[in-house]
């Protein structure tokens, strides 16, 4: 009896260690929430440079939940004023079209016999604060802004909260980082009466000769494998500047069976090769020929000669620095469509193939040991693969049906216990 009270402790334990466990929290480059957090699942923005010494970006951020008392709160390398700030018309819808535009497509060879028979089978509060400067305010769609400043990132923490922005303790060192990068903050929120479905892309246009991304606070609210879609208009191509700039080999590509590719899935990894710090260039590409539904993308095609788009995956943990990218005319173009229907071996099915080609080629070494060893009186245990994972399952079923065995056991004595 004292047997299956010890075997129903250590179970509960083991799954109060699991509920326990830190969870990832959330909060954006940056979003705070009043009463709940806003995880962050990816991060869109199209850059324009306007030649002037001035950078646009147009900014969609998606949300998995609700956010009734949502805020957002966004580093700047320069203050602004209430002229450069906007919600444009129609901005959702030019972000899906450009996304179709240049997404990357592999176009597949024939199908192989392999793959036939597979698929046979199958309220903005305006407050001034100690030691805080606020260089515009207003509204904007839905949004009610100040651009807020300080030298004293205690006094702009203060000023956060006093006005009801959410500031965990962990974003406080970051917030630190920037006052001291003398960067300003643009905070936002949805006036009354709006709800989390008004929330819609914001236009910003500051000071700067290069586009950046502060990833470092967008880290709070991230989650994990976080995609990172950019766009940039100008007059040359874009590359990273401070990040790895990463490619995909055509080689690499898998075809399903069914229909589809790993593209996604080679992203992510090679981004983790990079510690999430690397982006990929998937287009790139003059603006001469681009016509697009949306007025807004067409007059930016019309402004400047080059469109290019990066991407990459990225985890809240991997967003310690916050990518720079550089305008650079000795890039070379990138098309978003890859020609494969020229190559062979690309589809699932046929690397199987190849990969069951090795180990039968390996099984059948082992077998030529052993009938080498035989000839000469010597007949050491050399078990085949196939009879490795025998074992090996066998091995498993065991320790499975002793734990079943078990956890009836404690089950049987509770109950004996209780009855007594």
């Amino acid at each position: 009896m004292k047997q299956g009270k010890a075997l129903f402790l250590a179970g509960l334990l083991m799954i109060l260690a699991w509920c326990l466990a830190p969870q990832p929290v959330a909060a954006c480059g940056g979003l705070f929430c009043q009463n709940s957090p806003v995880d962050q699942n990816a991060e869109r923005i199209i850059f324009s440079d306007n030649g002037d010494g001035t950078i646009t970006a147009l900014i969609q951020i998606q949300y998995t939940g609700s956010a009734p008392d949502f805020s957002w709160i966004l580093p700047m390398p320069s203050a602004i004023t209430n002229d450069d700030i906007a919600v444009p018309e129609g901005a959702d819808a030019a972000f899906t079209e450009i996304e179709i535009a240049t997404n990357p497509r592999y176009i597949a060879p024939p199908l192989p016999e392999c793959a036939e028979m597979v698929m046979a089978d199958m309220v903005f509060e305006s407050a001034e604060g100690g030691g805080v400067e606020i260089f515009a305010e207003g509204e904007v769609g839905p949004f009610g802004f100040v651009v807020i400043g300080s030298e004293d990132p205690d006094a702009l923490i203060t000023w956060l909260r006093e006005n009801e922005y959410r500031v965990e303790p962990a974003m406080e060192p970051l917030i630190d980082v920037y006052v001291e990068e003398q960067m300003v903050f643009l905070a936002m929120r949805l006036l009354p009466g709006e709800g989390a479905d008004s929330i819609t892309p914001i236009e910003v246009t500051y000071r700067s000769e290069q586009p950046m991304i502060p990833l470092r606070l967008t880290a709070v609210a991230a989650l994990p494998d976080m995609a990172v879609l950019v766009w940039f208009f100008g007059d040359a191509p874009v590359r990273p500047e401070n990040y790895a700039h990463m490619e995909i080999p055509d080689e690499a590509i898998t075809f399903s069976d069914f229909g589809g590719n790993n593209y996604r899935g080679l992203v992510s990894r090679y981004a983790n090769e990079n510690n999430g710090q690397a982006f990929v260039t998937e287009y790139a590409q003059p603006t001469a020929n681009l016509t697009f539904n949306e007025p807004l993308l067409n007059e930016l095609a019309q402004k400047h000669r080059y469109l290019t788009r990066l991407n990459t995956v990225i985890s809240p943990e991997e967003m310690t620095l916050d990518p720079i990218f550089a305008f650079d005319s000795s890039l070379p173009d990138v098309s978003n469509v890859h020609d494969l229907s020229e190559t062979t071996g690309q589809f699932q099915c046929e690397r199987d193939a190849a990969t069951s080609g090795v180990v039968a080629a390996v099984d059948e070494a082992l077998r030529g040991e052993e009938a080498v060893a035989e000839q000469n009186d010597v007949l050491p245990y050399q078990p085949s693969l196939a009879a490795r994972l025998v074992t090996g399952g066998a091995v498993l079923l065991c320790v499975g049906l002793v734990l079943g065995v078990a956890v009836v056991g404690a089950f049987m004595l509770g109950r004996r216990s209780r009855q007594a």
